[in-house]
């Protein structure tokens, strides 16, 4: 969308709900994603793997194991689309800060529909106009002292001990006038969080962690920036428990190396994609039962697929690396007879008896 577009008025809002999304080739299947277990056995986590083991190793498993797929919602897509705006915004490498008109092109650009199947087009709309609400009052609170950033979406691969290694990226690393480095996650809770849940998140001691192995050095604060409530909540670096946060991470990692997906009912339990299948719930073991069978076949295909997909891509650059070599010998590779060199560009037709 061009920038005289940025302004979002209610017409484009109306056509831009009304666009369908593309089909994705393998919807919810990433069959060129890295495996769990790497090369050299280390477990390959992120703070959202970490997080459901700890809250529920079962969970951990259909997601990650059998890699059921789970039911993306509104909310998910509102908090997408917000930090893709975000990005946009910060990625632009311009000294001056983008207006509030080009803040609103970016959401518009980004808005992800995904989570919205099902839902009245109204509601969809009452979510993007919450989203502009948001992004108006981000955009008011931040002007005043927008400096570019050091990095946006920073990734990257967090060796921790000998069993793992956690992956991910950081919304946002700032530098201050002091040299200093801060680092920034955004959240789209409806609600501030206290700060004594800021100084205990375990993502961002991990991302405090990732800022040293990208920079060379710690940050000097972590934040939360809760964009719909308008408040940013930082703490120091020496709230963080950064021992107790590597603990986490190898513990995790020995649990999955250890195979121990046992189920752990709380409260998160009632929002969870899974609770048909898990036997820890009234119907779980009758679900499994029932679903079992199922769930192991499509877990199996899932597999075979992703086994498939790099077989295919295996064959594709040793068939490319073929055909290069032939040609460069003068030889046409898609010819009837390959071995019959090419003239002046044009391949050599076989004779009628086929010499």
């Amino acid at each position: 969308m061009t920038e005289t577009a940025a302004a979002t008025t209610e017409p484009d809002v109306l056509r831009l709900l009304d666009e369908p999304e593309a089909p994705g080739a393998y919807g919810d299947l990433e069959p060129s994603s890295p495996p769990l277990i790497d090369d050299e056995g280390r477990v390959r986590l992120s703070f959202s793997r970490v997080d459901t083991y700890r809250n529920c190793p079962t969970k951990f498993r259909y997601s990650y194991i059998d890699r059921l797929p789970g039911q993306p919602g509104p909310h998910l897509s509102f908090g997408t689309s917000i930090h893709a705006a975000l990005e946009a915004f910060y990625d632009r490498k311009l000294p001056d800060c983008p207006s509030e008109e080009e803040l609103l092109g970016y959401l518009y650009d980004a808005w992800d529909s995904s989570g919205f199947a099902g839902t009245s087009r109204e509601e969809q709309l009452a979510f993007y106009r919450h989203a502009q609400d948001a992004l108006r009052r981000f955009h008011r609170r931040v002007a005043p002292t927008y400096r570019l950033p050091v990095d946006t979406e920073a990734w990257f691969e967090l060796p921790v001990g000998d069993l793992a290694i956690v992956v991910g990226s950081i919304d946002r690393v700032d530098v201050d006038e002091d040299g200093e480095l801060h680092v920034i996650d955004y959240k789209t809770n409806r609600k501030a969080k206290q700060r004594r849940y800021v100084a205990g998140s375990l993502q961002l001691a991990i991302y405090a962690l990732a800022c040293e192995h990208l920079y060379g050095r710690l940050p000097a604060s972590v934040s939360l920036d809760f964009v719909v409530a308008g408040v940013e909540v930082r703490v120091g670096l020496d709230e963080l428990d950064l021992d107790a946060t590597r603990a986490a991470v190898t513990e995790t990692a020995q649990g999955v190396l250890d195979a121990r997906y046992e189920p752990t009912p709380n409260r998160l339990c009632d929002w969870c994609d899974y609770r048909a299948l898990c036997p820890a719930w009234e119907g779980g073991a009758e679900g499994e039962d029932l679903l079992g069978p199922a769930v192991t076949e499509l877990a199996r295909l899932r597999r075979q697929v992703e086994r498939d997909v790099r077989a295919l891509r295996e064959l594709e650059a040793g068939v490319e690396a073929a055909g290069a070599a032939l040609r460069s010998r003068g030889l046409d590779p898609v010819a009837p007879d390959a071995a019959r060199p090419v003239a002046d560009g044009q391949a050599v037709e076989p004779d009628a008896a086929g010499r």
